[in-house]
């Protein structure tokens, strides 16, 4: 089973997400001291709907810590569901799962150069679908959410070659957010129940 959710990135979160987590607190004020106030309130955002997805399931989070792979990817210690985490601009999104899970959001937004950026990252046959989209920008974000997505559920960075990520074959649950008067594109691989929050319904 995997559930979704998003919430709006804001302040002011990160005593209740350490709290949650006291096993978990180097990862929570890891998350919490980037350099930029908006990263990590993003970051802090993002646990905080991970937080909320533990709730929806009912899983005790104080018995757990979060390690990072050999790959860098964040996952609960010594065992517990599988997790992603993805934001943009203003809204944070997390997935859970019983199973490796990825997910991503962008901010859906005029993009004149989705054309030429799909034909430099993406497949033959991704570029020609932005190319004959009625709307090519949010078609790019489609398959760009799906190519992040699917990056994470591996455990891989979005350093690696975009364009040998298949965004067209899989599957994918993919949901159009609404929050402070903007749109976002949220994608996670496979199968996902959407759990509504305060923020985002």
């Amino acid at each position: 089973m995997t559930v979704f959710t998003a919430v709006g990135v804001r302040g002011g979160r990160l005593a209740e997400v350490a709290g949650a987590f006291p096993l978990a607190a180097e990862h929570v004020l890891a998350a919490a001291g980037k350099k930029r106030r908006i990263n990590a309130e993003q970051s802090v955002s993002g646990l905080y709907a991970l937080l909320l997805l533990m709730r929806h399931i009912g899983a005790d989070t104080r018995t757990l810590s979060v390690v990072r792979d050999e790959g860098g990817k964040p996952r609960f210690a010594p065992c517990g569901p599988h997790f992603s985490i993805a934001h943009s601009a203003n809204v944070a999104v997390c997935a859970l799962s019983d199973s490796p899970v990825g997910a991503d959001v962008e901010l859906l937004r005029d993009k004149p150069d989705a054309v030429p950026l799909a034909a430099r990252f993406f497949s033959e046959r991704e570029a020609e679908c932005v190319r004959l989209s009625a709307d090519a920008p949010r078609e790019f974000f489609r398959l760009w959410t799906r190519k992040e997505a699917k990056l994470k559920k591996g455990g891989e960075g979005v350093d690696r070659v975009m364009h040998n990520v298949d965004a067209l074959g899989g599957e994918f649950t993919e949901r159009v957010l609404r929050f402070g008067g903007e749109e976002y594109l949220a994608c996670v691989t496979g199968r996902a129940e959407y759990i509504p929050t305060e923020d985002i319904v």
